[in-house]
């Protein structure tokens, strides 16, 4: 998955990390307390947990719609949506991301 924010997908650290994050403080806090506190703290994490797997659902979902529209874009479309793409990005690591996936497919290329 590489929707932005999302991990494990080309979108580095991001909202699946800091929702493991939550569940995993959540967690911490659950081992020391009792009773109800511990049932909604137990509550809380399923919570994070369902969120967290509909996100990232969402997000693969989103990746192949866009992947096919662009299978059938033509090039000028592409680069366009590529450059959009770029300047849509907000950190430097981000933006090594791409730099690296360019590199990797200009050397597939053969380097054009």
């Amino acid at each position: 998955m590489e929707a932005r924010g999302e991990s494990g997908g080309g979108a580095g650290p991001g909202i699946t990390d800091n929702l493991q994050k939550a569940i995993d403080d959540l967690r911490k806090a659950g081992e020391k307390a009792t009773g109800d506190v511990r049932s909604n703290i137990d509550a809380a994490i399923q919570q994070l947990r369902d969120a967290s797997g509909s996100a990232a659902s969402r997000a693969q979902d989103q990746m192949s719609e866009w992947r096919e529209t662009l299978a059938g874009a033509t090039e000028d479309v592409r680069k366009e949506l590529g450059k959009l793409a770029i300047r849509a990005q907000d950190s430097a690591e981000a933006l090594d991301e791409i730099a690296e996936e360019l590199k990797t497919r200009r050397d597939s290329l053969g380097g054009e």
